[in-house]
């Protein structure tokens, strides 16, 4: 073995105790082990944040506009604010502050087998954009129009219109005019200020801007109550009291189809209306008519078919129905 100085010899045994000594010391160090995710899950994208009042994103598609059909009211004068209210026992259901993923489509096919065509006061913050939530609810307005039926302009944030300046009323209705616009290819011509609330001011700022307002007459309170009963009971008290006190008879009816309960109520509504019918078929009365033309509403306006033409039909279904229904 060939000699090795002993300063030489001094330095490895240090060296060989302090290495020993760390080997050691980790040995006893119990080390808590990394979870490391499967490669699937560590790329999954972030959860989708629902965007408040963006702007339409480019990739939303254009839309060919509906031929032929009048979607946003345009026959309507604009300036005017319909109250809702009629002599005439006409009723015409409205639905604000959708659209709903849970309850429109739903809502859709339950007056397609009522055989009833609506108006929707649709906010346009739910849509507009071009993330999956916001499609799918722009998918949900263009099925409102194919299903025939009007829509409206409930505002962007649905903040009270008299409350705002000028200047925000009409960034709100540029907003939510250009998402519509986007949507289904037609700018609204109608619009139901969010909560009713109206003032001089605003009246001839959305004239100015091109606009009907509209309003209602009967609501069911289902904002307020939360079973259709509820809805149905409350109905029927605003309408006899508003024939009571003011002799209206029929009506613009409020509802919203982000309500469930709402929804239920629908058909019961309708069946209690043509249970009335009955009675009144047998008295001689005008029947309840439930139309699907806001000129109905409007002083002066011609709908394509007048109420007595359309009375003599309902009278002729009634008697059908009424008559079915003696036999049971």
């Amino acid at each position: 073995m060939p000699w090795i100085p002993w300063k030489v010899r001094l330095s490895c045994c240090a060296l060989a105790l302090v290495a020993g000594g760390s080997f050691v010391g980790t040995s006893d160090v119990t080390i808590a082990p990394v979870a490391i995710a499967p490669l699937a899950i560590r790329h999954a994208p972030a959860p989708i944040v629902e965007p408040v009042h963006a702007e339409p994103g480019p990739e939303v598609a254009e839309v060919v506009p509906i031929p032929n059909q009048d979607v946003t009211g345009l026959r309507f004068p604009s300036g005017l604010t319909i109250p809702g209210g009629s002599k005439h026992r006409v009723i015409l259901f409205t639905f604000d502050d959708g659209p709903s993923r849970r309850n429109t489509p739903r809502l859709l096919d339950m007056l397609d087998d009522l055989g009833i065509k609506a108006v929707f006061f649709v906010k346009s913050e739910s849509f507009g954009n071009g993330n999956p939530w916001e499609r799918e609810h722009a998918e949900i307005v263009r099925e409102i129009v194919r299903r025939g039926h009007l829509v409206g302009n409930h505002t962007e944030t649905h903040r009270q219109l008299p409350l705002l300046r000028n200047a925000e009323i009409e960034a709100e209705l540029a907003l939510s005019e250009r998402k519509i616009e986007r949507t289904i290819g037609s700018k609204p011509r109608l619009i139901r200020p969010p909560g009713g609330a109206l003032s001089n001011r605003v009246e001839q700022l959305l004239g100015e801007n091109g606009y009907t307002s509209v309003m209602w007459a009967l609501y069911g309170g289902d904002l307020e109550v939360s079973t259709p009963e509820e809805v149905v009971r409350t109905f029927f008290r605003v309408l006899e009291r508003r024939e009571r006190e003011v002799g209206d008879r029929g009506g613009i009816v409020l509802m919203h189809d982000t309500k469930s309960h709402s929804l239920d109520a629908v058909p019961r509504l309708v069946a209690a209306l043509q249970k009335r019918n009955c009675r009144l078929l047998a008295d001689g009365e005008e029947l309840y008519d439930v139309v699907d033309d806001l000129g109905y509403f409007i002083p002066g306006h011609e709908p394509d078919e007048t109420l007595e033409e359309r009375q003599e039909a309902l009278r002729e279904r009634a008697r059908r129905a009424c008559n079915t229904v003696a036999l049971r």
